[in-house]
């Protein structure tokens, strides 16, 4: 598909290796989170996410960039995806190194593409906004050597995401300079933070042209460009082979720290586009949440008496009779039941690690 206002083609990336550890035990290392029904609608995350994008760009531009024991799953999960726009990667190094993987194959497609890059387990309410703010985004880059991310106006002091200082505005002031990034800040900061105008959410959602985004790779992250980069290999039946013997000699690095942080040419565009990452059990709780009582996904049968401000994430049919739970998460898995306090669920992920690191294998 062709820019609305240019002749370059446009590529969209989802990024479906991760495992979602933050939303264990429904999140597994065999079924990760961007494979879940989370809102039990009948459509995974992943799903749900291609969907929204399906509008803007044929299929032959869309391409999946998992861990290579998922390439089954997405296949399933995307029918209309061919295997060759599924790229695989044979070691988690962080987002980084996907992106200049999947960065130097559209690339050998393309050299002068322009590229979306979202994440595959996120969640997104404002469709059309959305679809909005993406065709602005194309359309600012496809005019300016910058690497632009969206950010969500925050609405809680949230420790668990990354937050972007906003700069200068741009003339239509839809678009500012970045400032700075802080990573995943203590509660003080957060809710500093919070009080400001200045601040969001980063969505890791970015948009630039491919010359753009290797350029910056080259210039701030050279020791991922220099392993992963070999002349004439992308784009053609030897670039397998060559990710397969070369991925895992990569720095382990977020895109955040390795580019992010360092670029000079870093804009955002705040964008109300009912945005969640959907990443811990209370930010679906938030999502969720209408009156105070009983979130219960999916549909299960729960009765509660003396009972407020729970999750229940239980197994379909089965039927759940609960009392005198206040502010707590219960999620059933048929092997793991957890019961949790909704306001500790950031501290899930360390007792799992620390007490059931073996379940996450399964």
């Amino acid at each position: 598909m062709k820019n609305k206002n240019n002749s370059h083609q446009l590529y969209f990336v989802i990024m479906a290796g991760g495992v979602g550890a933050r939303f264990w035990p429904a999140s597994r290392e065999s079924l990760p989170k961007q494979f879940l029904d989370i809102l039990g609608v009948g459509r995974s995350l992943l799903q749900m996410t291609y969907d929204r994008i399906s509008s803007l760009a044929p299929p032959e531009n869309i391409l999946i960039l998992t861990h290579e024991n998922y390439k089954d799953q997405v296949a399933d999960h995307l029918p209309d995806i061919s295997i060759g726009n599924i790229l695989t990667e044979p070691a988690r190094r962080n987002t980084a190194p996907c992106i200049a993987y999947v960065s130097l194959h559209i690339q050998a497609r393309d050299p002068d593409a322009n590229i979306v890059i979202l994440p595959a387990d996120h969640l997104i309410t404002k469709e059309k906004q959305f679809l909005d703010v993406v065709q602005a985004s194309v359309e600012f880059v496809d005019q300016n050597d910058d690497i632009l991310t969206l950010g969500m106006k925050p609405h809680r002091p949230d420790t668990g995401y990354g937050y972007i200082h906003l700069g200068k505005p741009s003339a239509d002031k839809a678009i500012f300079h970045v400032r700075s990034f802080t990573e995943k800040p203590d509660l003080p900061t957060a809710q500093e933070y919070l009080s400001k105008d200045e601040y969001v959410w980063n969505a890791g959602i970015f948009i630039s042209s491919v010359k753009t985004m290797l350029q910056a790779f080259r210039q701030h992250a050279p020791e991922i460009y220099n392993t992963l980069y070999t002349p004439h290999v992308f784009g053609t039946e030897k670039e397998k082979a060559h990710i397969d013997q070369s991925y895992e000699k990569s720095p382990s690095i977020s895109i955040d720290f390795a580019i992010m942080e360092k670029a000079k040419n870093m804009v955002c565009m705040p964008a109300s586009i009912g945005w969640s990452d959907v990443g811990t059990w209370k930010s679906l709780y938030d999502l969720q949440q209408k009156d105070n009582l009983c979130i219960n996904l999916p549909p299960s049968e729960v009765v509660t008496q003396h009972s407020d401000s729970i999750l229940v994430y239980g197994t379909e049919g089965k039927k759940y009779l609960i009392r005198g739970l206040k502010n707590m998460i219960l999620v059933d898995r048929n092997d793991i039941l957890m019961v949790w306090p909704l306001e500790e669920e950031q501290e899930i992920k360390d007792a799992k690690e620390n007490h059931g690191a073996q379940w996450m294998l399964e």
